[in-house]
C-alpha cells in the first residue's frame, strides 16, 4: 500500500483521525474532510487512488459526493468504499446507482480496510482498473 492516494470523508472526527492514523500506519497518504463539499473540491484539485465516504454528512451526503466524482474523468476508475450506518435494501441499491463500489457498516475493523487496500493494490499493479468485486457488499468482524 505504498503511497496510495486515500481521501477520508467523515463528519465525526474522532473516526475520521483513527482512519488516518490506520492509514498512515499502512503506508498510505491520506487526506481527510468533514464535510461532502469540501470532498468535491478537493478530489477536482488532485486524483485519489480511494475515498472512504460516510454517508450521512453535515452538508451534502456521501451519495450526492459519489455521484459527482463518478462525473469527473479522473476519478472514473477511483474505488469508492462507503463506511456507514446505512445498509437497507434501498442503500445498497443506491450505493450501486451512484458508482460506490463496496460498503461496509460501521465499525470497520482495520483488517478488513487492509484487505481492501490490498486488494486494491493489486488490481492497480494488473492494471485491470476498477476493484474485482466492484459492487460487492460487506459487512465487518
Amino acid at each position: 500500500m505504498n503511497g496510495l492516494s486515500i481521501l477520508v470523508v467523515e463528519d465525526q472526527a474522532e473516526a475520521a483521525d483513527s482512519m488516518v492514523l490506520l492509514l498512515e500506519k499502512l503506508g498510505c497518504k491520506p487526506v481527510v474532510v468533514y464535510e461532502g463539499k469540501h470532498a468535491i473540491k478537493i478530489a477536482s484539485t488532485f486524483r485519489v487512488d480511494v475515498v472512504f465516504l460516510d454517508i450521512r454528512l453535515p452538508d451534502i451526503d456521501g451519495f450526492e459526493v459519489a455521484r459527482q466524482l463518478r462525473r469527473m474523468p479522473e476519478h472514473a476508475k477511483t474505488l469508492v468504499v462507503a463506511i456507514t450506518g446505512y445498509g437497507q435494501e434501498g442503500d445498497i441499491q443506491r450505493f450501486k446507482e451512484v458508482g460506490i463500489d463496496l460498503h461496509f457498516l460501521k465499525p470497520v475493523g482495520p483488517e478488513t480496510i487492509k484487505q481492501v487496500l490490498t486488494s486494491w493494490e493489486q488490481s492497480l499493479t494488473n492494471r485491470r482498473g476498477r476493484f474485482a468485486d466492484s459492487g460487492t457488499t460487506g459487512t465487518s468482524a
